[in-house]
């Protein structure tokens, strides 16, 4: 089994990045200062404004000089190569200044972070960060199942989980504090959506051109959050600005919130839309209205690929190695009970899920169908729902724990689902015990429209398939 850094090594590397930051910054902190300066004053004057639409902002408020463990943040713009080629114009939060042109070089998609309870930044894709990587994301079980022919029992507490750019993990007790430096020719903001006392939502507050604006959060209950640019709604989000904030207990890292299901490991999904006409007329420094000019979005992502990118099937290995280890589901055959998502063994083992952080930051209405196993959706946008006793909301929608094929999520929705990774219920005795290797089934989106790219390109939008892990493929 290949092996991590240690936690130790990972929090050195982040302190050494920090006091490298720290010492750059020293040669500038008269014009940054200066600059801050001009972006808080006008972040007042901002949020008021932005205050007669919504009661329930918070704007951060900001220090003289950041403490330790600050994320630094860059509002950036480039332009991205879609599933065909094409190139549209996209902005987005980076970790470091952009440099414009195309791809990785304008810095538009935050790598993964991790703020820890002591308050140190860590840059990772794996989570926990002492705990092992599964190879190419697939977690190894622990044993055979005794009592269940070709099934098996999986490690308790024991695989991280690869997360997707646009994540940041905030751990419990600690403080995420963020310094947003806006490139850009007009004013931008960082807001995270109801993660604030009562449901708020914390905002750097508008951060004018070449200034710099600051947030600082105390870790909110746990659960999924979105941040997000919220200007000109929903025109900046649909242009990239917009990420996933997870707040996780590191004492129990493997249970999303109190009372919430016991998972093996977690993938985040993040939906995302693209509409070249908005981000044409955003290039060139036009104003779009959402209202004279309705989205008709032409590209349709999933934590940022689509078609046969997002399925990891291209001649480019790495970025197919990424999207088996972070977007593309997959494990060994369990006996789940949802009565009881963490039935053990001996401890060590149990019969687990996987969980699904499912997150729409776009506008489309989507609706994520799987194949082979249906999931179970447990909780949406903040609410843990009932085993028992559900009712319909003002909306219309189920309020209960159950079983789904297809799980609707609307613009801005957070839901999270257990995948039970369990044998197929149509799989006859007979097709079971003879399988050789591992069966695959494709998850789709059941909003027609996006399942093509560029009005036409059929697979080429949403899609994804998980992987129930053949019986030969690393078992003990």
């Amino acid at each position: 089994m290949a092996e991590g850094p240690s936690r130790r090594e990972l929090l050195l590397a982040a302190r050494k990045r920090r006091d490298d930051d720290d010492r750059r910054g020293s040669s500038s902190t008269s014009s940054t200062s200066r600059s801050s300066t001009t972006s808080r004053s006008s972040t007042s004057s901002s949020t008021t404004s932005r205050s007669s639409t919504s009661s329930s902002i918070t704007t951060a408020a900001p220090t003289s000089e950041p403490p330790r463990g600050v994320l630094h943040v860059w509002v950036n713009e480039g332009h991205l190569p879609m599933v065909d080629g094409t190139l549209v114009y996209h902005r987005g939060y980076g970790d470091r200044l952009g440099g414009g042109g195309t791809g990785p070089q304008a810095a538009l998609t935050l790598p993964t972070q991790v703020v820890t309870r002591a308050g140190d930044v860590v840059s990772s894709r794996l989570y926990p960060l002492d705990a092992a990587p599964p190879p190419a994301g697939l977690p190894a079980p622990a044993r055979p199942d005794p009592e269940h022919v070709g099934q098996f029992l999986v490690r308790r507490r024991y695989w991280a989980s690869y997360l997707p750019e646009r994540t940041v993990v905030l751990e419990t007790g600690g403080t995420l504090r963020i310094r947003l430096h806006n490139t850009l020719p007009a004013p931008h903001e960082l807001a995270v959506v109801g993660a604030g006392p009562g449901g708020s939502t914390v905002t750097t507050g508008l951060v004018d051109p070449g200034a710099t604006g600051e947030l600082e959060l105390p870790a909110p209950a746990p659960g999924t959050y979105v941040f997000c640019d919220r200007g000109n709604p929903p025109v900046e989000r649909v242009l990239g600005l917009f990420g996933v904030l997870l707040v996780v207990d590191p004492d129990a890292a493997w249970t999303p919130y109190p009372g919430g299901p016991e998972f093996e490991r977690q993938w985040v999904w993040m939906c995302h839309d693209v509409d070249p006409v908005w981000a044409r007329a955003a290039s060139r420094g036009e104003p779009v209205d959402p209202v004279r000019t309705p989205a008709v979005p032409r590209y349709f992502l999933l934590n940022g690929y689509s078609g046969f990118q997002s399925l990891g099937v291209t001649r480019d290995r790495v970025l197919n190695r990424l999207r088996h280890e972070d977007t593309l589901i997959a494990g060994f055959p369990r006996q789940v009970d949802v009565r009881d998502f963490g039935r053990t063994a001996d401890g060590a083992t149990a019969v687990l899920g996987q969980l699904l952080r499912l997150v729409n930051p776009g506008i489309v209405k989507h609706q994520l169908h799987f194949h082979g196993n249906h999931v179970w959706t447990v909780w949406r946008n903040g609410t843990l729902f009932p085993r028992r006793g559900g009712y319909l909301d003002a909306a219309g929608h189920v309020v209960a724990q159950q079983w789904e094929d297809t799980v609707e999520l609307n613009a801005l929705d957070r839901k999270d689902s257990v995948i039970p990774v369990k044998r197929p219920p149509d799989a006859t005795e007979l097709v079971w015990r003879n399988r050789s290797g591992p069966w695959r089934y494709p998850m789709h989106c059941h909003a027609e429209p996006s399942q093509t790219a560029g009005g036409g390109l059929y697979p080429g939008g949403l899609v994804a398939d998980w992987t129930l892990a053949g019986p030969t493929e690393g078992t003990p």
